[in-house]
């Protein structure tokens, strides 16, 4: 799943990550979760901005409503500075601790 605005593209990823590390589905306390990653727009193609993709706490069984709405926490929180050539380095170190309840809590 992914949402665009205005040449910044934020999506979810499932890549086999879990709690700590790869996922391991014979440890019952594991459990599959998602990566973002946040690419622009640079002359007709999609580039993945460096250190902008991390695994987060939302799990890949979320509901897609919620997987959206997350999508627009993240989009909201790194357009600006995507679009003014700033570094999201450290702000997506931050939002890696992205999870459901931060729809309900609008924090990070």
């Amino acid at each position: 799943m992914e949402l665009i605005k205005d040449g910044v593209k934020v999506e979810w990823e499932d890549i086999g990550e879990g709690i700590h590390g790869d996922y391991d589905e014979g440890d019952p306390e594991d459990i599959p979760l998602f990566r973002f990653y946040i690419s622009k727009l640079v002359f007709g193609e999609w580039e993945e901005i460096s250190d902008a993709s991390y695994c987060t706490l939302v799990p890949t069984g979320t509901s897609d409503d919620v997987q959206r709405k997350l999508l627009q926490i993240l989009m909201d929180r790194v357009f600006d500075e995507v679009k003014n050539g700033h570094s999201i380095k450290k702000l997506c170190e931050r939002l890696s601790w992205i999870d459901p309840t931060w729809i309900a809590n609008k924090e990070d």
